[in-house]
């Protein structure tokens, strides 16, 4: 098997062909479906602090800067006070530095989503391309296409990171270009890339740390370590700064109220409920919404020895970032919002490996595989689209956001079963093509 670049400069096609059509599909469907009436709180907060920088140059919140954020029951989970005593909206540096540029070109007098929700569709769509980018480095044209809009169809990274400015819109960018950059061993650029993941999720730290560690480790390179901690401490320093303007303090943890992590962190430490809720709850569960994950796991397992070192360490980041998520934070990430979001940095990371491990999968899960990820897709869409249906994290072990609401939407129904048997049909074809019977082909890899 050829890798995807060497396919494509063999057809005569310039690389960046595919990674710029995945773009521009993703970002024409991000733009119909984005969040432009109503978010979660979380994205409401983000937005009014970049609207306020971009329009006022000022961060004060006051009782008249956006009235309905003031009066909310959940106020003091957004507005923090700063340590000149002045109150100030606290969110992610990410979130909230990614969306200044369009309100201050956009914003007006009066507060709107508008500027906030295109700002996270295109970051999204081009974090779609940047993945394909590096996809196109490690597999042929037809699985970048599958594997690309499999991540940007038919999992949460189109009804919440492409929805509105959450943490998640810098962190699925961020990640995608580490994996870019990795791909094609630029390691300045894998620090430079993790250095905006830190804006995004602070503690994400944990996967930078796994990918120049580790690697480091393996090929016995400090050189390469250094490569990514530099850029990457840089951009924390840089992040430093923002904080100490808007809230005062030097510490990049100050745009949080710190003090909710460190209760979180005393329960959910030992909590197996907590960390299981993130992997298997009904409304909350990576597995439960993404379950062509349950399909591809055998072979992962399998291609692991063959995987490139940089794709492991992005898994294992993932992995350590996600155990860290569930002793700071409880499982089910808040309220308004359709299916996971805490759970989107570990899809993210793992999508290299997966792809690169896909022509291992045995003769079931290459028969399942079309009709799953149809029903996958489905059922994601049907929240990008309408993103009322989203459930508070309280019903998470026994709610299921889009089936419990099938009953009381018939067109709803009527189109998941139409779903369920244009899946049935693909399951059918699928299975009866011929080349199921042949060997697995052998894993190909670009890296050592």
């Amino acid at each position: 098997m050829t890798s995807g670049g060497d396919e494509q400069r063999a057809a005569g096609r310039p690389a960046w062909v595919l990674p710029w059509a995945v773009g521009v599909v993703t970002a024409v469907i991000y733009l119909l479906t984005a969040g432009y009436s109503s978010a979660s709180g979380d994205v409401v907060a983000a937005d009014v602090l970049a609207w306020q920088l971009g329009t006022q140059g000022s961060s004060t919140f006051t009782a008249e800067t956006y009235p309905p954020l003031d009066q909310h029951p959940a106020r003091e989970g957004w507005i923090i006070e700063a340590a000149d005593g002045h109150e100030v909206v606290g969110r992610s540096p990410g979130a909230v530095a990614s969306a200044v540029p369009a309100y201050r070109l956009f914003g007006g007098e009066e507060f709107s989503l508008v500027p906030g929700a295109v700002t996270a569709a295109l970051l999204t769509a081009l974090a779609m391309a940047v993945m394909s980018l590096a996809l196109s480095n490690l597999v042929p044209r037809r699985q970048v296409l599958l594997a690309s809009f499999a991540l940007a169809l038919s999992t949460p990274v189109w009804c919440v990171a492409a929805d509105g400015m959450w943490p998640h819109t810098v962190t699925v960018l961020a990640l995608s270009g580490m994996a870019w950059a990795a791909s094609r061993e630029r390691w300045w650029l894998v620090g430079l890339f993790g250095g905006v993941l830190l804006w995004g999720r602070l503690h994400a730290v944990v996967v930078v740390a796994a990918v120049g560690l580790l690697v480091g480790w393996r090929r016995r390179d400090p050189l390469l370590v250094a490569k990514v901690a530099v850029p990457s401490a840089a951009l924390l320093a840089l992040e430093t700064v923002w904080t100490r303007q808007l809230y005062g303090s030097w510490n990049p943890m100050s745009s949080y109220e710190t003090g909710k992590f460190e209760a979180y962190a005393d329960r959910n430490r030992l909590d197996v409920v907590n960390h299981l809720g993130f992997w298997i709850s009904p409304d909350r569960g990576l597995l439960v919404w993404t379950p062509v994950l349950v399909l591809l796991l055998p072979a992962l397992v399998r291609s692991w020895r063959s995987l490139p070192d940089w794709t492991k360490a992005l898994v294992l980041g993932g992995l350590a970032y996600s155990l860290l998520q569930g002793v700071l934070d409880r499982f089910g990430g808040g309220d308004a919002f359709y299916a996971y979001r805490l759970m989107i940095e570990m899809l993210v990371c793992a999508v290299p490996a997966l792809a690169l491990s896909a022509a291992r999968t045995g003769r079931w899960a290459r028969a399942l595989f079309a009709p799953v990820l149809a029903l996958q897709a489905f059922v994601i869409s049907a929240g990008a689209i309408d993103s009322d249906l989203g459930a508070g994290d309280q019903d998470a072990w026994h709610w299921h956001s889009f089936f419990s609401v099938l009953a009381e939407r018939p067109v709803l129904l009527v189109l998941f079963v139409a779903a369920c048997l244009m899946a049935g049909f693909l399951g059918r074809r699928i299975w009866a093509d011929p080349s199921l019977s042949r060997p697995a082909p052998a894993l190909s890899t670009t890296r050592p």
